[in-house]
């Protein structure tokens, strides 16, 4: 057992694990085991799952022994039980869980093309420590959640009573409630149909979190985490609110076996008073300058803290049952908040689906799932393809650009959400538009074959002058 119980080293790019789903086939679940099995048994301890999930993959010890709870037989886990739980494994997909606690430690998920995908999560606390290209999280209540270096875009969607430290290029929300958001943002926050939020500068720390911003290309100091622009603004009042230095938390994350236990890793100014009452910082190419019709009205700054007061700190651990909160002053209850009340219940606003026989050339707010037909690259405009997507009633064309293409694979179930329909030389088109977004759909979405033979982007439209 002592080769089980070796540490082994980082991963340095793409997991093994990247698509582990519940189509799996058993000689990719086979394969898998063969690496994780270092005595070749036939069966894995929990020793050889910290060795690999662990040392080698960069999840978190909590998340190893409660996959080890669940699935192993008399002697550990076989085969059998680890097909039954390898879908749980994709270390970009977290879905569906409820009050658990899921790591991600640097050198996991920072490949090229990694995207990080949280939706449907209640009572968690997830901890991405590490880079990644973006980041998408939906339909979550009651989490903590930390994003460490985004190069690209953060997404955050029908999330409710959950906190964020997120550091990224930009933020976009839409239809969140009574959250709060720990931020370092490249550039202007975007909100969008979201009630009660809550806002303060970035404060969180792991190791190695100094060296991501830099390897991220984020400047610490220059943080446009207050300068929101909300796309539902209104002339009687704010949708967002900043944070009291007393209400901010900061999060220090340490892991077992790694880094100096107790230092604090985080390039950003230390938090006060004066940080938080700062002028916003200001761009010339700002996401909402353009939208000069929407009106902004920014809260009122919160009062002075009393001496002494600091923020709480919050302790984690990738191997603590919980969290160890370490308040270092009290905190006043937020405005509006008694103490011992207890929330209403809210309810979340699902997105409409539809099927692409729908679509018709007015269309917007597309929300949809199609399979990939086929990429085809536009010559002479760079990364922009036209790909066939469906479903089993239709076919149309998207345009996909950056990013998007990558996602667009042969074969794939897509989830398109707030997407639009456009006449480009006289054919329908399907736009993912600034604010919308496509991303593989959940592994058990059900399989389907597109309708090729109706294809909405082949009827000719022609514009008439009125």
């Amino acid at each position: 057992m002592a080769e089980a119980t070796r540490p082994r080293p980082r991963l340095s790019g793409v997991s093994p694990l990247a698509r582990a789903s519940k189509r799996s086939k058993p000689e990719d679940v086979a394969k898998i085991f063969k690496e994780a099995d270092a005595n070749g048994d036939g069966v894995l301890s929990l020793e050889e799952l910290q060795a690999y999930l662990g040392d080698y993959l960069g999840y978190g010890d909590t998340e190893i022994r409660a996959f080890f709870a669940e699935h192993k037989g008399d002697n550990g886990v076989d085969t059998e039980g680890l097909q039954k739980g390898f879908a749980s494994l994709n270390p970009y997909l977290v879905s569906k869980r409820q009050g658990a606690l899921i790591v991600r430690k640097p050198g996991s998920v920072c490949a090229p093309g990694g995207q990080m995908n949280l939706e449907d999560l209640t009572d968690c606390t997830v901890l991405v420590c590490d880079r990644s290209e973006q980041v998408f999280v939906d339909e979550c209540k009651n989490c903590r959640v930390l994003i460490g270096p985004c190069n690209s875009s953060t997404f955050i969607r029908d999330c409710v009573g959950c906190t964020f430290w997120v550091a990224t290029r930009q933020l976009r929300t839409r239809d969140c409630k009574d959250c709060k958001f720990f931020l370092h943002s490249h550039t202007e926050p975007i909100i969008e149909s979201s009630k009660d939020l809550s806002f303060g500068p970035f404060c969180a720390s792991y190791p190695g979190l100094s060296r991501h911003f830099e390897e991220s290309q984020l400047d610490g100091g220059r943080n446009f985490w207050s300068a929101i622009f909300d796309f539902t603004g209104r002339p009687d009042g704010a949708n967002w609110r900043l944070l009291a230095l007393e209400e901010c938390q900061e999060l220090a994350v340490e892991f077992l076996g790694e880094g100096p236990e107790g230092a604090w890793d985080c390039p950003a100014p230390a938090l006060s008073h004066e940080v938080i009452c700062a002028s916003p910082l200001q761009s010339a190419d700002g996401s909402g300058n353009s939208v000069a019709s929407i009106p902004q009205t920014r809260p009122s700054k919160p009062d002075a803290p009393a001496a002494g007061v600091k923020p709480q700190r919050l302790l984690l651990s990738d191997a603590a049952e919980g969290a160890k909160a370490k308040p270092q002053a009290e905190s006043k209850p937020s405005k509006g908040e008694a103490a011992g009340a207890v929330a209403a219940p809210v309810i979340l606003r699902k997105p409409k689906w539809i099927t692409v026989d729908n679509i018709n050339p007015d269309s917007r707010g597309v929300n949809v799932f199609v399979k990939v037909v086929k990429v085809t690259q536009i010559e002479g405009a760079e990364g922009t393809s036209e790909v066939v997507v469906g479903d089993a009633t239709a076919v149309v064309t998207l345009r996909a650009r950056g990013e998007e293409v990558t996602t667009c694979l042969p074969g794939r179930i897509l989830r398109i959400q707030n997407a639009r329909a456009s006449v480009f030389k006289g054919f329908v088109r399907l736009e993912i538009t600034k604010w919308g977004v496509v991303k593989p759909a959940p592994d058990d979405h059900a399989d389907f074959e597109p309708k090729v033979s109706q294809d909405i982007s082949a009827v000719e439209y022609e514009l008439k002058e009125s």
